[in-house]
Parts: C-alpha cells; structure tokens; sequence
C-alpha cells in the first residue's frame, strides 16, 4: 500500500482526534425550525435528503475552495529549491503569509455567521494540533519537505495562539494535506467526504434516520458529490484581483443555510456546538 492511501486511510477516520467538536453543520436549527422533517427516518425523508444536498452544494462553493488554495500555495512554495538556512527561513514566511491572507479572507467572509465560525476555527485548531503532536512525528516527515512544513506548521499554531491567526478548517486542512504529501485531487474528495459524514452522523444522533439506513443514503451521495467536485473542483476565492473583490469564486449558494446555523446558539435545547 502506497503512503497516500495510507494517510487517506487515517485522516478519514471517524475516531481522529481534531479537538473533539461535534458540529451538526446547522442540521439541529434546521429541524428544531421545521425546515427537516421529523419524520425523515421513515417514508418522509426528502426534506432531510435535501438538507444534505444544499449543505455539500454550498460546502463545495464556499469552503472547498479555500482548502483547495491553501494546499496549491504550501505545495507551490515549499517545493521550491531550498539553497541553505536563509532560503528555508524565507520559504517558511512566505507560505505563513500566504496562509494568513487566505486565513483572514475566510475569516471576512464567515464574519457574519458566528456559530459557523467558531466551529471552522475549532476544527482547525485541532487538525493543526494533531499535526503538530502526531504527524511531525512520522519517520516520512524525516525530509527537506517534511522538516520545513513542521516548522510552518509550529509557527502557525503559535501565532494561532497569540491571535493573529485563526486557522480556519478548510486551510488547515488543505496545508495539512499539502504538508502530507495527499494530491490535491484526494483533498478535495476527502475534504468533501468528511463534511457529507458529518451531516449523517449529526442525523442519526439527532434520531432522523437509523445508522443502517445512514449508510444506504451516503453511499447514494457519492455521485452528488463527485458532480461537485467535477464543477467546483477549479475554484479558488480569487481575492487578489479587483474585479473579483467580493469573491465571486467562493460563495454562500444558500443563504437560508447560513441563517439556520447562525440561530444555532438561541436554542433552547442542543447536543451540538453548532
């Protein structure tokens, strides 16, 4: 089995430890405000199915294209010939600057979703952890490549701390991916796999639909999100360019989505974060 694979294997592990965030991607909002049907778990269950559908349209619109950019700059740059310790340092602050301007461009963009927010820094703060704890650890990140994407790596959870980051879930992922080894290709396929398994698993503690018949309705999601990644693999949020200063590459698709999670927080009863 080839190393790829291998991590593929690992990172798509419903048990990996990224800081413990149970998120319902606004799934709870959404049923307790009547948009899901209660019933979804039996005959009734389009409204659910629908919730899922929007969810990895609007996932695939506005977030994957910012994992999608972060993992193109850090393999970009990092790969570039490294000629002694002031060209490593120099590599390092230049994919650190990149990642910031990334980073804050998505944090502009989710400032209008507080709950949406708290939860992709929370899952980025705990893939980068993760990073930092395991994965640097790893005999195959013994290399000129791997060496230098632990110290980004290092560097950036500490300027996560000190708040002049906020490692937000899709660039963590995408540098994580890129810092890896994982193609492209494979970070968006397992960026998109993670968010469409998440939803389920919300579902089913949420007694929406059983764990069996989960698996039927995930299985049936695989073409819907390869028909994503075919139309929306190519986007990046094109910030750097006047004509675009809105970001027309990386957008909501579905406000009401972004309304049921933003409420997430006046429930009067939850079992998820967000």
């Amino acid at each position: 089995m080839d190393r790829e694979t291998w991590l593929l294997w690992l990172l798509a592990d419903s048990q990996l430890p990224t800081g413990g965030f149970v998120a319902s991607a606004g799934l709870e909002a959404a049923l307790q405000a009547g948009r899901v049907n209660e019933s979804a778990s039996e005959a009734q269950q389009s409204s659910f199915v629908h919730f899922i559908r929007t969810s990895a349209h609007n996932q695939a619109h506005f977030a994957l294209p910012f994992c999608s950019l972060a993992h193109e700059q850090v393999s970009q740059l990092v790969s570039c010939p490294l000629s002694g310790e002031a060209s490593a340092e120099d590599t390092v602050v230049a994919v650190l600057d990149r990642l910031q301007q990334i980073d804050n461009y998505h944090q502009a963009m989710l400032s209008s979703n507080s709950v949406a927010m708290r939860a992709s820094v929370a899952q980025g703060g705990g893939l980068l952890s993760l990073f930092n704890r395991g994965y640097v650890h790893a005999r195959f990140m013994d290399d000129d490549h791997g060496r230098l994407c632990a110290q980004i790596a290092k560097r950036l959870q500490r300027l996560a701390r000190l708040g002049e980051v906020h490692a937000h879930w899709p660039v963590v992922f995408g540098f994580v991916c890129a810092a890896t080894g994982i193609s492209i290709g494979h970070t968006q396929q397992l960026f998109m796999f993670q968010f469409v398994r998440q939803i389920f698993s919300a579902a089913i503690r949420l007694n929406l639909v059983g764990p069996l018949h989960a698996q039927a309705l995930q299985c049936d999601m695989h073409l819907e999100v390869a028909d994503l990644l075919l139309k929306c693999g190519h986007l990046r949020p094109a910030f750097d360019t006047e004509e675009d200063v809105f970001g027309e590459s990386a957008v909501y698709t579905d406000p009401i989505l972004e309304l049921y999670q933003g409420m997430h927080d006046r429930l009067y009863s939850r079992i998820f974060n967000s």
